[in-house]
């Protein structure tokens, strides 16, 4: 990578309620909540849960994402529950995928572990300056992931990853094919104190992760990835409602393939649906409030910005792209507090909807 990067650590101020009928209020709060979460004596939880999306580039999609959620340790009260699941959907574009996902909360919460699989087909585009031409691309992929962490200290987790992507991507009108197979091994460290890993009111959930893709594995683009989230959550109006914060940072060190880039859209920031913005280093910075005025449905309300650098067009290096919107929230299982939505959001010249299955961040 030809340029040094450094991060700026964003300090994140909220304000906070004084007075003891209100510290009071906080503490029977907080109780009731832990009780809630007490699932010694749950038994599975079944979620048979549809699944509907739009997008301005794939257009309209729909599928089925059902999920299991239980304990699987007898008497661990500590661990969040664990969930299994499976995803798979169609679009209008004919692209498509299937896929199965596992994450694991085990023995008090000592060690987690997330892994999944899946495969499809993803027909998409990006936009070349140079021509002032959108190039559309279909890719196959087939892709693996194993996670696992354990807790070195309270909130703090250190664990390894491994992932394999096999990748056939088509530029249609160029006669450029890419065929390339990913292998890569991974570190991370975790802090998480989050009240609630599924729908949290306070805390922290910060990583650090470092992915190579050595040339011992296989790999024909010899590369090194670092990725740094912050993700920051203040409680509001006595534990009623949240002010949640982001900051995310990737960086691709190294022969970056096309696949490997880092795309503005999803998580980092919403509004963003077309791929225009592509590059080998992304930044991005969103805040979102969640208000709660019912037991079981919300309202989110967000806004965030996110930059790209060494792009794909050199017009785009540093451009900063806004992104805002608003969105729905229904509780899905009182358990664990997951909850399930749809986003609108408006970008730069771009915008999008997106169903979620808990929350952004």
């Amino acid at each position: 990578m030809k340029q040094l990067l450094t991060i700026v650590i964003f300090l994140l101020f909220a304000s906070t309620l004084a007075g003891q009928e209100v510290v009071d209020k906080k503490k029977k709060i907080i109780k009731e909540k832990k009780e809630r979460l007490d699932h010694s004596g749950y038994n599975v939880s079944f979620i048979p849960l549809p699944y509907v999306n739009y997008n301005r580039s794939i257009g309209f999609m729909a599928g089925v994402a059902p999920m299991l959620q239980f304990s699987p340790l007898k008497n661990d009260t500590l661990s969040p529950l664990s969930t299994v699941g499976a995803l798979g959907l169609y679009s209008a574009n004919k692209s498509w995928g299937a896929a199965v996902f596992g994450l694991f909360y085990l023995k008090q919460d000592t060690w987690r572990i997330a892994t999944g699989a899946g495969t499809g087909t993803l027909n998409f585009q990006f936009f070349l300056n140079l021509l002032n031409w959108w190039i559309p691309y279909d890719t196959d992929a087939d892709f693996f992931v194993f996670i696992i962490n354990r807790k070195l200290i309270e909130h703090l987790y250190g664990g390894v990853s491994y992932t394999y992507v096999n990748l056939k991507t088509n530029f249609g009108d160029v006669p450029v094919d890419l065929e390339t197979a990913l292998q890569s091994l991974g570190a991370q460290f975790r802090l998480d104190s989050r009240d609630n890993v599924y729908n949290p009111f306070r805390g922290t959930n910060s990583k650090v992760q470092f992915t190579m893709f050595p040339e011992w594995m296989g790999n024909e683009f010899v590369s090194r990835n670092i990725e740094l989230e912050y993700n920051q959550y203040f409680p509001v109006r006595s534990y009623t409602d949240v002010l949640a914060a982001r900051f995310y940072g990737g960086f691709g060190i190294g022969d970056i393939s096309f696949n490997q880039q880092f795309v503005v859209g999803g998580t980092d920031v919403r509004g963003y649906t077309q791929g225009k913005y592509r590059g080998n280093n992304q930044f991005a910075l969103q805040a979102e409030y969640r208000w709660n005025p019912f037991k079981r449905t919300g309202f989110v309300g967000f806004a965030g910005v996110a930059t790209v650098l060494e792009s794909v067009n050199d017009a785009d290096n540093g451009k900063i792209l806004p992104g805002a919107g608003l969105g729905f929230r229904y509780v899905l299982l009182k358990e664990t507090g997951i909850r399930v939505g749809l986003d609108f959001a408006v970008g730069q010249d771009d915008w999008g909807v997106y169903f979620r299955i808990g929350e952004a961040f």
